[in-house]
């Protein structure tokens, strides 16, 4: 559904991307946030030279060029362009698509591809979950599930099992490439607690850090995760 805010909302990679470098003065957080970059698909641009925006430390100097300075700092700076440390991936993630697009995403995405049941109008049907946002997901099934189906989805996310009502947004049809033999479908939980939502997006934030950690070979226990505001049992307050 190109050009509707919900269906942007879900949607995967996008053209356009700007240029990040990120520097502080610990190597393994550079190397952990360019990786959550790429995820993102911003452009991670190791010349600092060449970037739109430059996520520096506060108390580092300022390169020179003709970036926007976002600081890296424990304590607020008033009106200057920041991000606390710890760092929420949200805010992070909030903060750059409002530079680099008119009409920003506000919901971080994590890329899976994990099995999922699915009943449509009675019929259970087997399916892979592609990607999770903390409003909705994406899917791909034998059918085609035109926009407007209602339907139920069961999944499990570490020990949580999950049963959600969703309703389809945007369809995509099977091709020949490797990976789209199904059609996807775009999906909007009807979600009856705030609870889950907030228990999705910990999970999700918390999933980026690892996936971080296993692309950089940066252990999971490493000092350096201390740079990120994680929820290390996103399901310990949510009864299912």
């Amino acid at each position: 559904m190109p050009g509707s805010a919900e269906g942007d909302m879900l949607l995967d990679a996008r053209a356009g991307g700007g240029r990040v470098s990120v520097l502080t003065r610990n190597s393994r957080v550079n190397s952990l946030l360019q990786a959550v970059l790429e995820d993102w698909h911003f452009i991670n641009e190791p010349d600092a030279a060449c970037v739109d925006i430059l996520l520096l430390e506060r108390g580092l100097p300022v390169p020179d060029g003709r970036w926007e300075v976002i600081w890296l700092t424990p304590l607020p700076l008033g009106d200057e362009p920041h991000l606390e440390v710890p760092l929420s991936l949200t805010g992070l993630y909030h903060c750059l698509e409002r530079r680099f697009f008119a009409q920003p995403r506000h919901h971080i995405r994590l890329t899976l591809n994990q099995p999922l049941d699915l009943n449509v109008r009675g019929v259970w049907l087997v399916g892979r979950l592609l990607s999770l946002s903390d409003r909705g997901a994406r899917i791909s099934c034998p059918a085609h599930l035109p926009k407007g189906e209602r339907l139920q989805l069961d999944f499990q996310l570490e020990r949580q099992f999950l049963r959600l009502t969703a309703e389809v947004l945007y369809d995509i049809p099977a091709g020949d490439v490797p990976g789209r033999e199904q059609p996807q479908a775009g999906l909007l939980f009807k979600l009856p607690r705030p609870a889950l939502r907030t228990a999705l997006r910990h999970f999700i934030e918390r999933s980026l850090v690892e996936q971080a950690c296993k692309k950089t070979g940066i252990s999971a226990s490493d000092p350096s995760l201390s740079w990120f505001s994680l929820v290390r049992d996103p399901w310990g307050e949510f009864t299912g």
